[in-house]
C-alpha cells in the first residue's frame, strides 16, 4: 500500500486588484476617517425611511477607504470573490477578482470600479450582496456610506 501525503496552501491574494475600468467621474479613491456603509434598494430615495436608528447602528459595518482598498475596523479587506459576493476577509480568500479599485462618489454610493451597481439576494433569512446579477432572488442596490 503506497500512501501519498498532499499539503495544499492557499495562495495569498494581494490588496488592490482593481477593475480596469476607473472610478466614476466625482468618486474618490480614498476617505478621511471612518465611515459606515448600508444598502439601499435602488430607485429608492436616500430619504426613505430603511429602517429605526437603532437597528442601523446594530448593522453598521465601520470601514475606511485607501487608494481604493477598503478595510474594516478589523483590518480585514473588502473583496470580490470568485463567485462574485462582496464581503470581508482577512487576508482576502485565494481566487479573489476585486481586492481593490473601491470609491466613494459625492451621492455617497460605494462604487467598484467604473460602477455603483450591487445586487441583494436573498440566502434563506439573509441576504448576501454581489457586483452582478446572479439570479431571480436578487435585486439592484446600491451602497450606501
Amino acid at each position: 500500500v503506497l500512501a501519498a501525503t498532499t499539503t495544499v496552501s492557499a495562495q495569498a491574494v494581494e490588496d488592490g486588484i482593481a477593475p480596469s475600468s476607473p472610478p466614476p467621474s466625482g468618486c474618490e479613491l480614498n476617505a478621511s476617517g471612518n465611515f459606515t456603509i448600508g444598502t439601499l434598494k435602488f430607485g429608492h430615495s436616500s430619504k426613505s425611511k430603511r429602517e429605526s436608528a437603532q437597528t442601523a447602528a446594530d448593522a453598521a459595518l465601520v470601514c475606511t477607504l485607501r487608494a481604493g482598498v477598503l478595510k474594516d475596523r478589523d483590518s480585514r479587506t473588502g473583496s470580490v470573490v470568485a463567485n462574485h459576493q462582496f464581503q470581508f476577509d482577512g487576508p482576502p480568500q485565494a481566487g479573489a477578482i476585486y481586492t481593490g479599485g473601491f470609491s466613494i462618489c459625492t451621492n455617497g454610493s460605494l462604487a467598484i470600479g467604473g460602477t455603483t451597481r450591487w445586487w441583494q439576494c436573498s440566502s434563506g433569512g439573509f441576504y448576501n450582496l454581489y457586483d452582478e446579477w446572479i439570479g431571480d432572488q436578487c435585486e439592484e442596490i446600491r451602497i450606501q456610506v
